[in-house]
């Protein structure tokens, strides 16, 4: 990311502050819960951070990452009014330039985003059984949005970005929430870090 990434991020919330409403956490992250264990979380690209508010909701310590100034002070607003501020450590950063401590995080989740460098350090950031959850958009004839293919998954690219070091837990290939504004298809993994 970068001062580019950082304008375009706070325009778009500025813009369309709908975006920054509280909303449910990503389902497959609800359903798929059970098998994250341990006390620390990583929520990279965290937006308005439902994703972290969820997580702090079930007992984790989260570090909320964002580039824009506008979602992290949506997400300290909606932690505070839930009590939860204490549980959330929600940071304006830069994803291309911030160093995430290695073997340290049991679960961590990138949602609605998508930097194959920083997912490649995300799985590094994990500890041994920790729990990685990725759900993105991916490249399909259906989207309703153009997209730069570089931020599209391919199919089944999630799963094949795993080695033997790690259980896939969860895979799924769907359609987007109902609350986007465009149909899109992404891609959900939920995986243990074995070894």
């Amino acid at each position: 990311m970068s001062l580019k990434d950082k304008e375009k991020w706070d325009t778009k919330y500025l813009e369309k502050s709908q975006l920054l409403r509280p909303r449910q956490a990503s389902k497959n992250l609800q359903d798929n819960i059970v098998h994250c264990k341990g006390t620390k979380a990583l929520d990279l690209a965290c937006g308005s951070g439902r994703n972290s508010i969820f997580l702090a909701e079930c007992g984790f310590e989260v570090d909320a990452f964002d580039i824009a100034e506008a979602a992290i002070k949506a997400l300290e607003a909606d932690a505070r009014t839930r009590n939860l501020l204490s549980k959330i450590n929600a940071t304006q950063v830069d994803l291309d330039t911030h160093n995430i401590k290695e073997n340290y995080y049991d679960i961590i989740v990138m949602a609605n985003f998508l930097d194959r460098k920083v997912l490649a350090s995300a799985m590094n950031a994990l500890k041994k059984y920790g729990v990685l959850f990725v759900e993105t958009y991916m490249l399909s004839d259906e989207n309703e949005k153009q997209s730069d293919t570089n931020n599209l998954l391919k199919s089944q690219e999630l799963r094949e970005m795993l080695d033997d070091s790690w259980e896939v837990l969860y895979y799924d290939e769907f359609e987007n929430e109902d609350y986007e504004i465009y149909k899109m298809k992404k891609q959900a993994l939920l995986a243990k870090k074995i070894n």
